[in-house]
């Protein structure tokens, strides 16, 4: 397994942990032009977007940004690290 698919998982497990708990989790995330961010998200369930890259690429998650102040939805597969807060 690849770190890309470790990444994957173990965001995947953490953003699981948070939904059913209801707690908030710190993410670092890049975004599509490469900038990167932390930023603490409460994470409401997952969805899936029309991508064709990869498998990994359409699952994402539609979560309250703190930082925004505003419903978002983050790619999971972009999510480079994950820990409940």
């Amino acid at each position: 397994m690849s770190n890309y698919s470790n990444y994957f998982v173990n965001a995947f497990d953490t953003l699981q942990d948070a939904i059913i708990d209801s707690s908030n989790v710190k993410i670092e995330y890049q975004k599509w032009n490469g900038e990167k961010s932390t930023r603490t998200i409460t994470p409401e369930r997952f969805t899936f977007v029309k991508r064709f890259k990869s498998k990994y690429d359409r699952l994402c998650v539609k979560a309250y940004c703190h930082l925004r102040e505003e419903d978002r939805i983050f790619a999971v597969y972009r999510i480079n690290a994950a820990r409940i807060n």
